[in-house]
């Protein structure tokens, strides 16, 4: 990323405006501007080695000089502010020699082992040479060599040093830069890579004791300008020039960061995954998660044909046969006891096409109205129009976050659920200076950028937002008239009762009034914390309250942030037993009917499972087994089916209950469209064909339906005119009247809150079949603070048992800094570790005791 990078927009475009000359052309931009950035939006190059569009220039690497009359000496123009009447020139014969100059400079160590680079191909070092640079050096003396062995037996002619799980070191070829530890401290905000000792001396490393293992540590790879850092997914595997790529998005994030893949067509294989810079949406920046969360298309653990069970044992079979299976069953099923028997789960992550044919396909074909798209929540909204689905389906934008003077994150755990916003959140503090507060009920990571942390008692939520509005309505900060109606529908509560049950001091609830009753644009996000309680549509009015009290709709945006890739077009889709009016009108527009019994959620379809009153199931793309939040209940469900299918990319305990089982195609082999949770349409296109014996669930759900004598779809525009219309709904409106919210009344006080989250480098129950992911964190483990650490007797790496009514699992401890109250927090992505036998469907607050394990 050096002369073919593209400049940064400006966050706050000032009013004021210079103009001057480059290069003989005039050209006005902002007051503030560099010249660096004027001339690239100009269209004029400048190489560069140490900039980067999203990092603070620091003019390390003296590369973009320039020209500048008036001024005795070459310019560095990354660090120079463009001003009225300057007359700059990027190409003279002095610039071209200074920048032959640097190249030398930098070259006199850097070895020439291009050959056995990883960078070759796409190293701007070696680039800009070719283009500035001299063909020989004036320079005698053998270059100065870092190696690997402290003694003559052990030394080693490279200097390949692994620091991290994935990031591999070549000191000798590294021309600080220092652009990996700006980005990693100011766009990351972490602290595990720096610049040690000084002067000619000085080498990047990883901090002493650590070793380089955040979240977004792949993208320090991205950026390096040659090939000091490069990583194990792509080390050695094939040369650049070798590859073909193709645009597609992250399918493990609801944001839609742009991605390209990296393919070889011949052995139909992808090679790594890089960012595509998308300024609307991710600023160039992805997460690990994004970065090597493609390695499961590889994977050999792929499922690649069909199964059936037969005697009690699935056995391999032909497509033909197993749908064919699939039709006698479910037909047997709906004459013999009736379509409302019947029911469908999808995956949030499949693509807008598969989850729209398999909707269709269940309230036309099967006739029931029991679909939902939200495997792994508790007690779900069973009516539309709630007021927690008005805030999933408020409008949104991401870039917008870096234009809020306050911003309030509530209810999440940032860089666990939305590494991109937390991103964006370290960005406008960084550039912008905002009013940052973050609520949840136990410390997290990403508080590292807030004015203030406010964590307050497991299940209270509503409390701690009920407790801001009568602060500002003790302050006279919000209306009069929406004072009194607050007030009036309340019933009695107040400050100090509220920030009692939270937890909280009262002042600390008066700052967060005061910045949203000042705020000139808002940003106010709720994440899972909120989605996964029991109480969230409680919870959700509280916030309701809170926007119109404040009216934040009028001055920002507040939203809950979906989770999934898709969960917005999920929504939007219909993908659940109730619809709004506009899409129940719109459906039997398209479709001519709609089935009429009401339809069940998840946890309904479970239970009436349970009861044997839903006796046939489809499940796409989702592993309820592992995510829903009560296994005892799940498998009691799952057990008492007649006929279950289920369809995925491996072999999951659901499919394990399978009577049939379908492979399926990933995201990328086939392309789809995908809704992020701004509402924005995104396409990810086909990288690689579908591996052998995998057909994309779209097309699978078209082959069933072929079965039952029923052709969903004329032609594939048809459905993507079906789609367009819903996706073209108007969001539902916030409630326009305040709603009385009950005093929380959480469960239980005895042992550790349980808080089941994903850990930072997974997402979901299949990230443990890619090898980069697992190689950063392998198994489960229980994050407890030092306070409870002490008062266990347990050590950090110490074996642990959690255990309660529902279950016990044993897991190591991991001692966090971070965490300072009781709390247990335990990441459930690994199939070997069943976290969810400890959760209730009934809880609100599921709570564990902690006991260390003699070993």
């Amino acid at each position: 990323m050096s002369q073919h990078v593209k400049p940064s927009d400006p966050i706050i475009t000032p009013t004021e405006t210079v103009t001057f000359t480059i290069d003989g052309q005039s050209v006005t931009v902002p007051k503030g501007t560099t010249v660096l950035e004027a001339a690239l939006r100009s269209g004029i190059s400048i190489p560069t080695f140490c900039w980067h569009p999203k990092l603070k220039p620091v003019g390390a690497c003296r590369m973009c000089y320039v020209e500048i009359e008036r001024m005795n000496k070459l310019q560095v123009s990354c660090a120079t502010e463009a001003g009225n009447g300057m007359v700059v020139h990027t190409k003279s014969n002095q610039v071209l020699q200074g920048r032959k100059a640097v190249l030398e400079f930098t070259l006199t160590n850097h070895p020439l082992d291009c050959p056995t680079c990883d960078k070759g191909g796409e190293c701007d070092l070696q680039n800009l040479t070719f283009e500035h640079g001299y063909d020989d050096s004036r320079f005698e003396f053998s270059k100065r060599r870092k190696t690997m062995g402290i003694t003559d037996e052990n030394r080693t002619t490279f200097d390949d040093l692994r620091i991290g799980p994935e990031i591999v070191l070549n000191r000798n070829r590294c021309i600080l830069c220092y652009k990996c530890v700006r980005a990693n401290k100011e766009a990351f905000g972490e602290y595990d890579l720096g610049a040690y000792e000084r002067g000619n001396i000085t080498e990047i490393n990883s901090a002493p004791g650590q070793q380089v293992d955040n979240p977004f540590s792949g993208n320090l790879v991205e950026i390096c300008p040659v090939g000091a850092l490069t990583n194990s997914d792509w080390r050695y595997k094939i040369r650049v020039w070798l590859t073909k790529t193709t645009p597609s998005i992250c399918n493990f994030t609801s944001s839609g960061v742009n991605t390209l893949f990296y393919k070889e067509d011949h052995k139909n294989k992808m090679y790594r995954t890089t960012s595509r810079r998308n300024d609307a949406i991710d600023d160039g920046w992805i997460s690990d998660v994004s970065r090597y969360g493609y390695q499961i298309v590889n994977s050999e653990e792929r499922l690649k044909t069909p199964l059936v069970k037969r005697n009690g044992k699935q056995v391999a079979v032909s497509w033909d046969e197993a749908i064919a299976v699939i039709k006698e069953k479910l037909s047997a099923i709906q004459d013999r006891k009736g379509s409302v028997c019947l029911a469908g789960l999808a995956s949030p992550s499949l693509d807008n096409a598969s989850l729209h044919t398999f909707n269709k396909f269940c309230r036309t074909v099967l006739e029931t109205n029991n679909v939902d798209f939200r495997t792994d929540y508790k007690s779900l909204p069973e009516k539309s129009g709630s007021a927690f689905e008005s805030l999933c389906n408020q409008p949104f934008s991401i870039a917008d976050i870096d234009r809020s003077d306050v911003i309030v994150v509530f209810g999440s755990d940032l860089t666990r659920e939305h590494h991109n916003e937390y991103l964006r959140i370290r960005k406008a503090a960084n550039f912008v200076h905002p009013r940052i507060y973050f609520m949840n009920p136990y410390r997290t990571k990403a508080a590292d950028v807030a004015d203030s942390e406010i964590v307050y008692n497991q299940g209270c939520d509503e409390a701690i937002i009920t407790g801001i509005c009568h602060a500002a309505i003790e302050e006279n900060l919000v209306d009069g008239s929406l004072a009194s109606k607050f007030t009036h529908i309340a019933g009695g509560q107040s400050l100090a009762q509220c920030a009692k049950a939270a937890g909280v001091d009262e002042n600390d609830l008066r700052y967060v009034a005061r910045a949203l009753s000042s705020g000139k644009k808002i940003t106010f996000i709720a994440g899972e914390l909120l989605t996964r309680s029991i109480a969230r549509e409680q919870i959700a009015s509280s916030l309701t309250n809170l926007s119109r009290l404040f009216q934040l709709q009028s001055k920002g945006q507040i939203a809950v942030l979906a989770r999934h890739a898709n969960s917005v077009g999920a929504g939007k889709l219909g993908l659940m037993p109730t619809l709004s009016s506009e899409q129940t009108a719109t459906l039997k527009a398209e479709w001519g009917t709609l089935p009429t019994a009401s339809g069940l959620t998840t946890d309904q379809i479970f239970t009436q499972a349970a009861k044997g009153e839903v006796a046939g199931l489809l499940v796409f793309g989702a592993n309820p087994m592992k995510l829903y939040p009560d296994k005892a209940f799940a498998k009691a469900a799952l057990e008492k089916l007649e006929f279950l299918v289920v369809a995925d990319l491996f072999e999951t305990e659901t499919t394990a209950f399978a009577d049939v089982v379908l492979p399926i195609s990933s995201w990328a082999e086939y392309t789809g469209d995908y809704v992020n949770l701004e509402g924005k349409s995104q396409t990810a296109r086909a990288a690689i064909r579908p591996i052998e014996g995998t057909v994309p669930a779209f097309a699978i759900i078209d082959r069933i339906a072929e079965a039952f004598g029923r052709k969903l779809f004329a032609s594939d525009s048809q459905r993507t005119n079906e789609m367009t219309a819903l996706l073209s709904l108007k969001s539902s409106e916030m409630p326009s009247e305040f709603a009385s919210v009950p005093f929380p009344s959480p469960n239980g006080n005895g042992g550790l809150a349980l808080m089941v989250v994903d850990d930072s480098h997974h997402c979901g129950h299949i990230t443990e079949k890619s090898p980069s992911l697992s190689a950063f964190c392998g198994e489960t483990y229980a994050e407890i603070s030092p306070e409870t650490a002490k008062a266990s007797g347990v050590s950090d790496g110490d074996a642990v048992r959690l255990e309660n009514e529902f279950g016990r699992i044993v897991v190591r401890a991991r001692i966090s800094e971070q965490i300072r109250n009781s709390v247990v927090v335990v990441p459930c992505n690994f199939m070997a570790c069943p976290v969810t036998s400890l959760q209730s469907h009934k809880a609100r607050v599921d709570r564990v005791k902690l006991t260390r394990v003699s070993e």
